[in-house]
């Protein structure tokens, strides 16, 4: 089997040192590389870079997609399913994961993360190092969670929502659909759905129009 990393930025980078540990242990990867469709590139380092199209039609390959951006995760997955092509889920050996808990396909757990007892992640969610998600914690469709993350049991995370480091929330608050947590905040109450909320206490400051977290 192969392993196509869709994205060689930063992000992209640190996937494949996680993916390269998951191999180490279950040598489950006959090949690591990348994908880009932007830049002209065939190296990233001493692993190869390749264009979609070129790899589209190879068989025996599975998908994770390395972009911070919830709006374009979503994107790259619709792409790769309409294309019939399969998902890895990436765990970080160090991750703690209960026997309870859901992972739908594409997720990512990064390193020193624990998933306790009937939490759910939906598909193609990222979940960055250091992060504690609690019991009953429900994290939506291609999210992205941020470092250090720790939310109290029973929280309901939105689709496409983006959670800054060393953000925390409060048990049983709900965060709408395609909503941003700015980093450190502190969220006592529900955030409604295309919310941008700061601060300790978190409050909206204004409505996520553009679907962007990283903006040029």
């Amino acid at each position: 089997m192969i392993l196509a990393i869709y994205g060689c930025g930063g992000l992209g980078k640190e996937i494949h040192d996680l993916a390269i540990r998951i191999n180490l242990k279950n040598k489950y990867w006959s090949k690591i590389f990348f994908i880009d469709d932007i830049n002209e590139i065939k190296k990233n380092g001493d692993t190869d870079v390749y264009k979609f199209d070129e790899i589209k039609k190879i068989d025996n390959i599975e998908f994770i997609i390395a972009v911070g951006e919830p709006f374009l995760r979503e994107k790259l997955y619709k792409k790769i399913i309409e294309n019939n092509k399969k998902f890895s889920t990436l765990i970080d050996p160090t991750a703690i994961i209960s026997p309870n808990a859901s992972i739908d396909e594409g997720v990512i757990i990064g390193a020193f993360c624990s998933v306790h007892a009937n939490a759910k992640l939906g598909k193609n969610c990222l979940i960055q190092p250091y992060s504690l998600i609690g019991h009953d914690v429900n994290i939506g469709e291609h999210s992205v969670i941020s470092t250090h993350f720790c939310p109290g049991g029973g929280c309901k995370i939105g689709n496409r929502v983006y959670i800054g480091m060393h953000a925390c929330v409060k048990e049983n608050v709900k965060i709408g659909n395609d909503s941003i947590i700015g980093m450190g905040a502190c969220v006592f109450n529900d955030i409604k759905e295309n919310m941008i909320a700061l601060g300790n206490p978190a409050r909206p400051m204004k409505t996520n129009i553009e679907h962007k977290v990283f903006k040029k």
